[in-house]
């Protein structure tokens, strides 16, 4: 609302003369100026002062939802890019060799039982506990063997694994040969303790068996050093 100075007219000064009497019926005759004051209210569509607020909200909504998008598509190229499959495959070929490293390890454990044995057996004379011994031996060898059958069979087919899987048949080969030449040396022994035979005798019996073991345990250590780099 605005105000407005109301001007009066004011009456002529001076003597009562015709004139100044019609110039005061003039000035009765005006009407004074009024200002009349009206109050003013706006009504606001609720929706309509939502609306920017909305818009802003749905912006960064959609602009989220894009990003996710955008996010998902990128790492699916990705995963299906050469050199990420390589990387997979790569991934899974040292997996496969760690377990053939572990469970040639568990070979040369049980390898070291068969020792243990005769040692028990030179100290007991025990021959049946040393022949029990070799048995349980052979058993767990033979299950070992059959769990390196599949490793082995990935690595084969791997071309990710040409590099390595010479040196993984390699130690694989020497275990096995190792295998043997414990065996051989075991059932010497146990022998010579059945005929019983001197210390002597026994020594130079397996003192060739004893040569080959002590050879193919440290390439076969050499070789898991090696593949355990890996």
């Amino acid at each position: 609302m605005v105000s407005k100075p109301i001007h009066w007219g004011h009456p002529p000064n001076g003597p009562h003369t015709k004139a100044n009497i019609a110039k005061c019926d003039e000035f009765i005759e005006k009407k004074t100026q009024v200002l009349h004051c009206k109050e003013v209210y706006y009504k606001f569509n609720r929706l309509s002062m939502l609306r920017e607020p909305l818009m802003l909200i749905f912006g960064f909504f959609f602009l989220f939802v894009a990003s996710i998008v955008y996010m998902h598509a990128d790492l699916s190229i990705s995963k299906t890019s050469a050199s990420y499959l390589a990387k997979i495959q790569w991934e899974e070929v040292q997996a496969t060799i760690h377990q053939v490293h572990t469970i040639i390890s568990r070979c040369l454990t049980t390898h070291d039982k068969l020792e243990a044995s005769l040692r028990d057996l030179s100290r007991t004379g025990d021959i049946q506990a040393c022949k029990a011994t070799r048995k349980s031996v052979d058993s767990s060898l033979k299950e070992l063997t059959k769990e390196l059958k599949s490793p082995v069979a990935f690595l084969q087919s791997s071309p990710q694994a040409a590099q390595i899987l010479p040196k993984v048949e390699e130690v694989i080969a020497k275990e096995r040969d190792l295998q043997e030449r414990l065996m051989a040396k075991h059932s010497t022994v146990v022998d010579c303790y059945e005929k019983k035979l001197g210390g002597r005798e026994i020594e130079n019996r397996v003192a060739s068996h004893q040569q080959k073991i002590t050879a193919l345990r440290q390439e076969i250590d050499d070789l898991m050093d090696l593949i355990d780099e890996i």
